[in-house]
C-alpha cells in the first residue's frame, strides 16, 4: 500500500518542479489534504487503482490546466474503467450525448440528478471540477466518476434511476476517414494526429480526390491533438497559391530539469520506433540535442521563428479545393488547435463550430511512468503571452462561425449542415 503514498509524493515533487507552470501557480495545490485522504483510504482498505487514478485527478485540477493528467493503464491484474457514456450540459439539463460501453439508456437521455442532487446544485458546489464556466464546454468525467447513481427522464417523462457502472473503455478509432458529401464537397475526419506516418499517408494516398474537390470540410472536433508533423501534406490544400502559414514564431520557455531533460529524450526514442519520415527524425534529432545543452537550466527562452520559416516555405498552396472549412469543437485540444491556428491564416478557409480546449499556454508533454501501470502526462514549456480566458469560450482559439450547441447536435450534424449552407451561399454569391 506503500506505493500510493510514494507516487503520490513523486507527482507533487514532479508538479512543483518540472511542470511547466509551477512557479505561476506556486500555492494553488493542497497536497497534504490528499495525502492525508490516500493514507485514511489505505487504513480503511478501501483504495484500489482507480480510486487511487479519480483521487490525482482530482488534486491536479488545482492547477487549472487540462493539458495535465493522470491515467491508469492498467496491467493484467488491474483494468482500467470508464462510465461507457458522454456528456453536455444545455441550460439545466445534462444531456447524454454518447454512449459507448453503455447501453442502458440512449444518447439524447436527460440526466436530472446525480446521487440525488439536481444539476443545478452541483454546479454550484462542484464548479471548479467542471473545468470550465460555460455549459457546453463543462467535463463532468469527474463529478460522474465520484458518484454512484444518475437519474434520468425518458422521451415519455417518466424518472428512472440507474446505478453506474464501471465498464472497461473500448478501443477508439483513430484512423482517419473520408466521405463524399455530394459531387464537389469531401468531408475528411481526423480523429487524432498521434499517428505521424498513418495520417501523412492518408492525405498522400488520397491526393487525387484532395485535388479533383472543389470544396473540402476537415473535422478535428474530437481530435485531442499528437504530433503537428502528422498535418504537414494536408496544409498545401489549405492554402491558395502564394499563401503561406506565419513564421513569427511565438516565445515559449522549455523547463530543461534534470528529469525533463530524461524523459523528453525517452520520449523521442519510443516515438522513433513507429516513425520513417525523415523530417520527423531529424526533429527528434534537435530535440535530444537541445536536452542535453540545456541540461539542468531550468527555464530556457526558445524562438522556433527559423525553423517554422523553412517548414512555411515547404509547400505550395493549390487552388483546389477552393473552399475549405474547418469544424473544431471544445475537445479539439493540443496539436489539433495548433492546427486551427494555422488553417485559421489561410484566406480560403474558415473555421467553424465552437472554440477549441485551450490547453496550449502549457504545452510539450512528458511522460511519467510507474510500473508501467500509471502514466502522469505534464507540460515542460509555457506560453511567455498567456491566453485570456473568455467566460463562453474559455482559452480557446475561437472559430470564424460561432455555432452554440444545443441537444439538436445529438442527432443531426448541425455543424455540417452549416458548413454545406456556406457553401451553397458562396456558389450563389459567385455565380
Amino acid at each position: 500500500m506503500t506505493r500510493y503514498i510514494k507516487t503520490f509524493k513523486e507527482i507533487v515533487d514532479i508538479v512543483h518542479h518540472d511542470y511547466a507552470g509551477y512557479e505561476e501557480k506556486q500555492g494553488w495545490d493542497d497536497p497534504a489534504h490528499y495525502l492525508e485522504e490516500i493514507e485514511r483510504l489505505i487504513s480503511g482498505q478501501q483504495i484500489t487503482p482507480q480510486v487511487f487514478t479519480d483521487l490525482v485527478n482530482e488534486y491536479l485540477m488545482a492547477f487549472q490546466d487540462r493539458h495535465m493528467y493522470f491515467n491508469l493503464k492498467g496491467s493484467d491484474d488491474v483494468q482500467a474503467s470508464t462510465r461507457g457514456f458522454r456528456t453536455r450540459r444545455y441550460e439545466d439539463v445534462l444531456y447524454v450525448v454518447e454512449t459507448c460501453e453503455e447501453d442502458r439508456f440512449p444518447a439524447g437521455s436527460k440526466i436530472v440528478s446525480i446521487d440525488q442532487q439536481e444539476i443545478e446544485t452541483i454546479i454550484t458546489s462542484n464548479r471548479g471540477f467542471l473545468r470550465e464556466t460555460s455549459a457546453e464546454r463543462e467535463d463532468w468525467t469527474h463529478p460522474l466518476n465520484k458518484s454512484s447513481s444518475i437519474e434520468i427522464e425518458d422521451e415519455n417523462g417518466e424518472l428512472l434511476t440507474f446505478e453506474l457502472k464501471d465498464y472497461e473503455p473500448a478501443s477508439k478509432k483513430l484512423a482517419p476517414s473520408m466521405e463524399e458529401v455530394d459531387d464537389e464537397t469531401l468531408w475528411i475526419t481526423l480523429p487524432s494526429f498521434v499517428n505521424v506516418d498513418g495520417t501523412m499517408d492518408y492525405v498522400k494516398n488520397h491526393e487525387e480526390k484532395l485535388k479533383a474537390c472543389t470544396n473540402l470540410i476537415i473535422d478535428v472536433r474530437n481530435n485531442h491533438g499528437g504530433n503537428g508533423k502528422s498535418f504537414s501534406n494536408l496544409l498545401p490544400y489549405i492554402f491558395p497559391p502564394d499563401e503561406h502559414p506565419c513564421t513569427d514564431g511565438e516565445l515559449k520557455e522549455f523547463n530543461y530539469t534534470d528529469r525533463n531533460s530524461d524523459l523528453f529524450i525517452q520520449l523521442c526514442q519510443q516515438l522513433r520506433k513507429d516513425i520513417t519520415d525523415e523530417e520527423t527524425l531529424k526533429f527528434f534529432d534537435s530535440i535530444e540535442e537541445d536536452c542535453e545543452k540545456y541540461r539542468g537550466q531550468g527555464f530556457v527562452t526558445r524562438d522556433f521563428s527559423d525553423e517554422l520559416e523553412v517548414e512555411a516555405l515547404k509547400f505550395e498552396g493549390t487552388d483546389s479545393p477552393k473552399n475549405v472549412i474547418v469544424m473544431t469543437d471544445v475537445y479539439c485540444a493540443s496539436a489539433a488547435e495548433y492546427f486551427v491556428e494555422i488553417c485559421m491564416e489561410s484566406s480560403k478557409t474558415t473555421v467553424i463550430g465552437r472554440a477549441t480546449m485551450g490547453v496550449n499556454d502549457y504545452s510539450d508533454l512528458l511522460i511519467k511512468e510507474w510500473d508501467g501501470m500509471y502514466a502522469l502526462y505534464y507540460p515542460m514549456s509555457r506560453r511567455i503571452q498567456k491566453t485570456s480566458n473568455d467566460p463562453l469560450h474559455g482559452k480557446g482559439i475561437r472559430p470564424d462561425h460561432y455555432i452554440p450547441w444545443t441537444p439538436k447536435h445529438i442527432d443531426e450534424d448541425l455543424d455540417l449542415l452549416y458548413a454545406m449552407d456556406m457553401l451553397r451561399e458562396s456558389e450563389i454569391a459567385e455565380g
